[in-house]
Order: C-alpha cells, then sequence, then structure tokens
C-alpha cells in the first residue's frame, strides 16, 4: 500500500495504491490542501467536520505529512518536486503542464477505481462550478443516478455492466449520468486510460421511444377540473398557461418567473409576450396569452416550486406536462392552422427555416385571434 500526489490543473490530489490478488486498486482521498490542514486541526485539539476518521487521519498523515515533507526538496511549499508518485513514476514539477502530467502518471494499463462519497461530492462540485449553464432538473438527474455508484470499483467492461445495474439499469438518464461522470474524471483525474477503456465498454445509448399518444378534449376537461379541486393557486395558473400556449413546462416556469420584465404586446382579447427563449432546438420566442391569463400572472404573489413538484402535481390531476403541448398542435391543426405556423407558434426553428422569425408575427397574431374562442373554453377563469 501506497500513497500518491498528482497535479491536475494546478492542483494537488491525493490517492491511495494498493494491490488485491495483484491487481493495483487506485482510490482517492482527497485534495492534499485539505487533507494537510485537516490533519494539522487535529493535531492542535480543533474539531473538523471531514468525513475521514482519525485512525484513517493518522494512517495518511506518516506518509503525506512526514515523508513528503522530509523527503521533498527544501522548496517544496514552492512549487518544486511535488508528487513522488508510485514505484516506477517519475516525479512531476511545475515544469511538467497538466496534459503531459496527466499521461505520464498512468503507468499501468489494468487501473482500477473505487467510486467514494468523497469522489461524488467532488463530480456534484465540478458540475456545479465547471458547468454554469447546467440545468437544475439535469443536475438532480446526475445526482440521483451518480450516488449509487458509490462502493464499486471501475475496472473494465464487466464493471461498466454493475455500474448500470447500481443505477437501477440502463437508460437514457443513467447512460448520460455515467457518461458526464467519465467525462469529470477525464478532465480531472490521471486515469486517461482507464477512462478510455470505460467508455469503449460502454454500450450504445438508448434511443427515446417514440409517444404517439395525444390526449383528448375531454381529458384536458377531466384534468382541468381535478386542477380546480386542488384550489392550488400555482397549478391553476401553470394549467392556463400550458393551454394557452401549447410550451414547455419549463418555458411555462420562465414566463411566470419573469412575465414583469418580459416586453408585451396587447393585441385587444390576447397578448403577445416576447420570451426570447433559445436553447439549442428547443426555443420560444413569443406567446400568446388570453387578457384574463395574463392578468392572473400579473396578479400572482405566490410561490413558485420547482419543476419536478409541478410535474408531480400534474400526474396526480391526471395527465403529464408534455401531453397539453401535444394537444395544443392537434387543436390547431383540427382548426385549419397551417404546420408552419404551429411549428413557428412552438418554437421549432429548424422548420421555419430560412425565413425571419419577426416574418411570422402577424401571421401568428391573425391565428391566434382565430383559435382564442375554443381555448378559452378549456381554461379557468375563476379567481385562483
Amino acid at each position: 500500500m501506497g500513497y500518491s500526489v498528482k497535479r491536475v490543473k494546478g492542483r494537488l490530489y491525493v490517492y491511495e495504491y494498493v494491490r488485491i490478488n495483484g491487481k493495483p486498486i487506485v482510490r482517492y482521498v482527497a485534495p492534499l490542501e485539505v487533507l494537510v490542514r485537516t490533519y494539522e486541526a487535529v493535531q492542535a485539539g480543533i474539531t473538523v467536520n471531514q468525513a475521514w476518521k482519525p485512525r484513517t487521519l493518522r494512517r495518511l498523515a506518516s506518509y503525506i505529512v512526514d515523508n513528503l515533507m522530509r523527503n521533498s526538496k527544501a522548496g517544496w511549499w514552492t512549487g518544486r518536486d511535488l508528487n513522488p508518485g508510485p514505484l516506477g513514476c517519475k516525479p512531476l514539477t511545475t515544469h511538467d503542464s497538466p496534459k503531459n502530467s496527466r499521461r505520464k502518471f498512468i503507468h499501468n494499463a489494468s487501473q482500477c477505481l473505487e467510486i467514494t462519497k468523497d469522489l461524488v461530492r467532488e463530480f456534484r462540485d465540478w458540475l456545479q462550478r465547471d458547468n454554469p449553464k447546467l440545468r437544475e432538473s439535469t443536475l438532480r438527474q446526475y445526482m440521483y443516478y451518480v450516488p449509487r455508484l458509490v462502493g464499486l470499483e471501475l475496472c473494465g467492461k464487466e464493471d461498466v455492466a454493475k455500474a448500470f445495474k447500481a443505477m437501477g439499469g440502463l437508460n437514457k438518464s443513467s447512460y448520460e449520468a455515467f457518461s458526464r461522470f467519465l467525462t469529470f474524471l477525464d478532465k480531472t483525474k490521471d486515469l486517461d486510460a482507464l477512462v478510455a477503456k470505460l467508455r469503449k465498454a460502454m454500450p450504445k445509448k438508448p434511443k427515446t421511444r417514440a409517444d404517439t399518444y395525444v390526449p383528448s378534449d375531454s381529458k384536458i376537461l377531466e384534468v382541468r377540473e381535478a386542477v380546480r379541486a386542488s384550489a392550488d393557486p400555482l397549478l391553476k395558473l401553470f394549467y392556463n398557461v400550458l393551454v394557452s400556449t401549447g410550451c414547455r413546462g419549463t418555458e411555462a416556469r420562465y414566463l411566470i418567473q419573469n412575465i414583469n420584465k418580459l416586453r408585451v404586446v396587447g393585441l385587444g382579447h390576447f397578448v403577445r409576450v416576447h420570451v426570447d427563449l433559445q436553447r439549442g432546438s428547443k426555443n420560444e420566442f413569443v406567446m400568446y396569452l388570453p387578457k384574463e391569463v395574463y392578468q392572473q400572472l400579473k396578479s400572482f404573489k405566490g410561490k413558485l416550486r420547482n419543476q419536478d413538484n409541478i410535474e408531480k402535481k400534474f400526474k396526480e390531476a391526471g395527465l403529464s406536462v408534455k401531453y397539453f403541448r401535444k394537444w395544443w398542435r392537434q387543436t390547431l391543426k383540427k382548426l385549419g392552422i397551417d404546420s408552419e405556423d404551429i411549428e413557428a407558434f412552438q418554437g421549432r426553428v429548424s422548420s421555419v427555416g430560412g425565413r425571419h422569425y419577426t416574418d411570422w408575427m402577424p401571421i401568428l397574431d391573425k391565428d391566434y385571434e382565430r383559435i382564442l374562442p375554443y381555448i378559452k373554453q378549456f381554461l379557468i377563469l375563476d379567481n385562483l
């Protein structure tokens, strides 16, 4: 058993190496700075909130603090000769680039990595720090699956299968979570060969099955009564926005949250709200609302709950949020609205083509005036 300090992107991390049945196992311990400070605090009799047990600290300290500082050059804290490495591994210096450091450290093709709680916490921190555009729902999705890997040792193909079994099976969400976890390892750890091996062993990404279900008008009315009976003002408002616009759930939440910041154009019995949301192929440039629903939005003072909670409430009411969008599209087709206009209403830019989006607005204004009487039949227009 031994330890090594590795430099990754200018920071130093401690790893433990053991051999089990002749196979080298790599266990991540902690950032060196955190470990040394924690040890010094314990030595000084200060209580610290860390996951390491005292015996673990004592075991690590003899190597990390005593041996490392005694065997290093006098200029250790200035950044020279920071990495003693395992046997047969050349110590790294500040002259080595992070890329070269990562490659020099891979000394055995049969590396393994044990997934620990500390490593999962570091993964979460990396997601939040280095991926500022990551949606909260995606972060929750990753952190639903990856913590289930704690205790596993990843070495090769058979371990990838074990990983997906631990995550509850192979599906699109577990695939994306595991893939992002491997990206984290590749970018922050000296495990290039292991990550490459694990990626090669990954199965094909599952395809989302086509969902052809479109709710009927009677189903929407049934859900309306369930929502009305809930006496939940936010749920009623959310329902009205979905029925009025045919937008996605995240876009409805954005509209409710930002209605006082968005540009609104009054058009008689309805309004056009310029939301200008662009998320890859999922866009929403303008939304149309009956005037009554717009007034409900303006006067809403309740607390806006997270998207998962809202989705759950709609499922309890009898229909998932995504099906309102399908119903809205089908309704407009039934009312004789041109397919390209429907694509423009729902923000599918690729379908709109090269024509500038603003060119559609006069057409969409007339279309919405035409469908408004039908849409209003499904709204909850009593006080929220």
